[in-house]
Order: C-alpha cells, then structure tokens, then sequence
C-alpha cells in the first residue's frame, strides 16, 4: 500500500505482518538531552527520536530534518537533515567516535587515530602548517629539506649519524661549556686561525710538532722550556 499524504506526511511505508506503518515527516530540531534530539513537526506526530547510523551530519537546534516514524512504542529516527539553520558550519559522525566538524570553511578532524595511506604521494601545502604533539616519530630513507630560515628551541639534543657533511658560509656559535672527544684525526683547514683565551690554555700531547716557514714568535711574561 503507498499513498502520497498531504501537509508533513510524505510517504507511508507498510510492513508485511504489521499494522502500523512507518512514515516519514518533516520537523524542526528544538534541542537535545543525551542520544535523545526534541522536536517540532506541524502535526504533532513526533516529539523526539535517536540519530539514525545513516545520518551521518549531526543534527542541531533550528535544522530542518527527516524523520521516520511508527507506533507510540517504536523509537522514531532522524534519517537526514534536510536544511541547515547555520549553512556554513556542520558535524559529520562516523561510527567510533570519529567526528568531523566543518566551519566557517576550516575542517577538524576529532578521532584516536589518524592514518594516512598512499600508494603515490602524499602533499600538504599552506602558507602556514602548525604541527603539535607529545612524542614524534619520523622515519625515511631519504629526505630533502630546503628551508630559508630556522629558529629553533631544543631542550635536549641527541644525535647519531654514520656521516655528516656540513658546507656553510658563516659559522658563529657560542657555548658556555663545550666537549669534544675524536677517536682518530683531528684536522683543520683554514685560511687564518687565532685562538684567544681569557685565562690558560693547555696542551698535553705524547709528541708535538710546531713547524712554519715563516716567522715564530713567543711572547710572555716568562717562559719555560724543558
């Protein structure tokens, strides 16, 4: 049996073996309280009902939705929501708690995980990218980084790498306490060295061997040799 009803009813679906049938009405969110969304048809058929697990965008106060009803003892349900009262924001449920939350053009993504997988590529591009977190993990086989300018805070630092090759420009940096331990050769190149020293320098070697082809000077107070 089908028939087209007038006013809110739109289409009356009998079940076989039962004697009420399920129909559909338009109505109006008028608030919510637990699982449960209030609210207001033109005729009165329907006070309350549960989100279906079909409708996906979640329901707010002032929307317009779809309901399916039956008997005064079967819970109706929120099949779809037809217009929104804030057109440019709404909320996508997923099953799992996984929600989706759309406003104003920016998107949110609330879950427990987030995975991405792809066979290809995978591009992120904005002029501004914030990424937040408690314990990172990254891990590839090569890896190209242009950058223009860095400014970093580091706590601790602990680095292990089987080679490095640095070539810079200008190298300025400043510790207040600084360690270095080289297991095998030790080996500087440079233009001009100088090494200036506020209070002593110390030198312990098993042989040492100053050699130039120039001019070697030493100047101090007092010097001893030997």
């Amino acid at each position: 049996m089908e028939r087209i009803m007038k006013h809110n009813n739109l289409v009356p679906m009998m079940r076989p073996g039962n004697e009420q049938a399920a129909g559909l009405v338009y109505a109006t969110v008028t608030g919510r309280a637990g699982q449960w969304y209030f609210l207001s048809a033109a005729d009165g058929s329907v006070e309350r009902a549960l989100r279906a697990d079909s409708c996906l965008v979640g329901p707010d106060c002032g929307d317009t939705v779809l309901v399916c009803r039956a008997g005064a003892n079967v819970a109706a349900y929120v099949l779809a929501v037809l217009a929104r009262a804030v057109p440019d924001s709404a909320e996508l449920l997923l099953p799992g708690g996984v929600a989706l939350h759309a406003e104003q053009g920016g998107l949110r993504i609330d879950a427990a995980r987030i995975r991405m997988n792809a066979t290809g590529e995978v591009a992120i591009g904005a002029p501004r990218v914030a990424v937040e977190g408690v314990i990172g993990d990254m891990a590839f086989d090569r890896m190209n980084v242009s950058i223009r300018e860095t400014q970093a805070r580091l706590g601790i630092v602990r680095t292990v790498a089987q080679q490095v090759t640095s070539t810079v420009e200008r190298l300025v940096q400043k510790a207040r306490t600084s360690f270095r331990w080289t297991e095998d050769i030790d080996e500087t190149r440079a233009g001009r060295v100088r090494m200036q020293v506020e209070e002593q320098v110390h030198i312990t070697a098993q042989h040492a061997s100053l050699l130039a082809k120039g001019h070697v000077r030493i100047d101090g107070e007092k010097i001893d040799l030997g």
